[in-house]
Formats: structure tokens, C-alpha cells, sequence
């Protein structure tokens, strides 16, 4: 952590973006805005070259974007067709911004979101006949998407539920990769040190790539529970892994024993797993919705519950603490610091 800096939390919720500070010990949250405009289920994004600027997807207005760290916000949907947005990530190096939205499709800005193009390509797959959603109206969405700091022309998406695709020309054509992958997918990242290392999550266990994404296979040694959250890691520790999974799918997380969530922990890239314990209740009935890590800080994770808490380890997962309570249910977390 940079001296004299502060973390600040900023926690997509149900109901709008809330932000946690620290105080006395503790965290204080607070909306911050974007009430009514449905769930931030993607984590905001801070852009690459000016810390003050947030964009922000919403579930029911499509994208936002904040120029004084959150206090004021103007909708940027010029291109977007579809306002449904599921994940928002931005480019390391070139700063492009990248939109998953459902219907599933997928939108790219390169002027800081003034306007949108879109991939068009990706809804004349074939396998799209095939995509679906298990709630009504039964349409599939980019709950994940992942950029790679080497190429800027390599897009991975999750499509829930509809496999992994991937475009290796910035968004122009697109192939659905089903070998190995689970329909339900989740979330999709590519590791910092190897490019050819792509792992996914998804509605029943985590799956891995070592040849670019071209196949992938599942790594659930130590995994007891397979509704997964995301994966979170440090760039400078990506062999270490955290992330949380429920039991049981959503549909079940309202029976009286809840989603039973364990959390888990890799040190060697998801080949294996050990369930973590330390400060956490014994039996956990809250679902997992967002896990991520501190760029600052390799040894800090936070997890969000659908219950509206978020839960902070400090020394990789050894010990946890419940740092925020009582706000709607989380659906994204990013760290920050001013």
C-alpha cells in the first residue's frame, strides 16, 4: 500500500453502487449512486490513466460514467444495442473498453465510451441456436469477459449458458469453444505470466486451459462445492488462487439451510484446492456473487454475499473478517485507493 494511502471499496450491489472507507477499525459504506438502474454485476472499472474516472454497467441502462470518482454520473450508451450489461473490463495498455451484454453480444469503445461498435459477429454463431438461460425469457448473456495485456486483439467471453467464445481479432470474428468447457459459464480470465493459460469458472466446477484455449479440462481436487464464483489473484502471485462456490445453484439458495458456500484457495493455478476456514462460520448460508483481489496488496482478497456482506482476508486466506453488513446484496467488488 502506498503511504498515506486509503482503501476504498466500491461494492456493486442489487440496488446501486455503494462505496466502503475505512472508519475506526472498520469499513463505512454508502451509496454512491446509480440507484434504479438495476444490478452492477461487473466491478467497476477505473480507468488506466485517470484514477477519477469510473465506468460503471448497469442491468437495466447500460453503461455509466463517473468523472469525479463516483459523485456524479452520465449515461454512455451511444452503439450499444443492448442495455442488459453483464461485464465491463478495460485494456491494460490500450485503454479500449470492452462490453458483454445480453442477448449476448458484445460492444468495444476506444474513445472512453463516447461511442460503442459492435461485434456483431458473435450472434451469428451457430452454436447460438443452442444458447439459453434458465429463468424466463430464456436468453443467454456475457457474464464474463477477459483481455490479455500481450495481445489487445484476444477477447475471451463466459456465456451463461452457451460455453466459452473467443475472438483472436479484437471482436471482428468470433469461435465458441465447447471442448472441455461447461455450458453454464461464469467467468473467464487469462493468466499475467502465460497467455496460454486460460481458466474459466462455471456452474458446476473450474476448468483450465495450458494451450491458449483451444481445450480445456476440469481441476476440482479439494473442491466440495461447484456453483463458482469468480477467481481472484495477485499479477505478481498468479499461481495463487481464491475464489468461493455454493452447493446448490440459485434456484436453491432460498431453502433454509441457504447455498452452503465454502472458500477455497490454489497455490499451484487451480491444479488443486484446499477449503478454507479461519473466522468464517461454520456452516455459510449466503451465496458468493464477487471475489477479487488488492493490486497493492498480494495477500488481500474480498468476498460478497448475497446477504449484502463482504468478507476480507488479509493474509491469503489464512483468517477471515466480516468488514461490511447490511446493504443490498453484492454483485461486484473492486478495490481502490485515494
Amino acid at each position: 500500500m502506498t503511504a498515506g494511502s486509503e482503501r476504498v471499496l466500491y461494492i456493486g450491489t442489487a440496488e446501486g453502487l455503494y462505496q466502503a472507507v475505512p472508519d475506526n477499525g472498520g469499513y463505512r459504506a454508502r451509496a454512491v449512486g446509480l440507484q434504479g438502474k438495476g444490478a452492477l454485476r461487473s466491478p467497476v472499472v477505473i480507468d488506466w490513466r485517470d484514477p477519477r474516472r469510473i465506468y460503471a454497467a448497469t442491468s437495466r441502462a447500460g453503461v455509466f460514467l463517473s468523472d469525479d470518482r463516483g459523485q456524479t454520473w452520465c449515461e454512455i450508451n451511444e452503439g450499444i444495442t443492448y442495455k442488459e450489461a453483464w461485464s465491463l473490463v478495460q485494456h491494460p495498455t490500450t485503454g479500449e473498453l470492452v462490453l458483454g451484454t445480453g442477448p449476448s453480444s458484445v460492444f468495444k469503445s476506444d474513445d472512453g465510451g463516447d461511442s460503442w461498435s459492435d461485434c456483431e459477429q458473435l450472434r451469428t454463431l451457430p452454436e447460438t441456436i443452442d444458447w439459453s438461460f434458465p429463468q424466463p425469457p430464456h436468453v443467454s448473456h456475457v457474464k464474463g469477459l477477459a483481455l490479455c495485456a500481450q495481445d489487445p486483439n484476444l477477447i475471451f467471453g463466459a456465456v451463461e449458458e452457451g460455453w466459452i467464445v473467443r475472438s483472436k481479432d479484437g471482436g471482428k470474428s468470433w469461435q465458441n469453444i465447447r471442448e472441455g468447457t461447461e455450458f453454464d459459464s461464469h467467468s473467464v480470465a487469462v493468466m499475467p505470466d502465460n497467455p496460454a493459460v486460460v481458466i474459466a469458472t462455471s456452474g458446476k466446477w473450474f476448468y483450465k486451459s495450458v494451450d491458449g484455449g483451444d481445450h480445456f479440462t476440469k481441476r476440482d481436487a479439494g473442491l466440495d462445492r461447484r456453483y463458482m464464483a469468480q477467481v481472484a489473484y495477485h499479477p505478481s502471485r498468479p499461481q495463487v488462487f481464491l475464489t468461493a462456490a455454493a452447493a446448490v445453484p440459485p434456484p436453491f439458495w432460498r431453502r433454509p439451510e441457504g447455498a452452503d458456500t465454502g472458500f477455497y484457495r490454489s497455490a499451484d493455478q487451480g491444479e488443486s484446492w484446499q477449503r478454507l476456514s479461519g473466522g468464517l462460520p461454520e456452516y455459510f448460508k449466503a451465496a458468493p456473487r464477487a471475489v477479487a483481489g488488492d493490486a497493492e496488496e498480494p495477500d488481500t482478497f474480498l468476498f460478497g454475499m448475497t446477504d449484502g456482506g463482504v468478507w476480507l482476508t488479509e493474509d491469503g486466506g489464512d483468517s477471515f473478517c466480516q468488514i461490511v453488513a447490511g446493504i443490498p446484496q453484492v454483485t461486484s467488488l473492486r478495490v481502490a485507493y485515494r
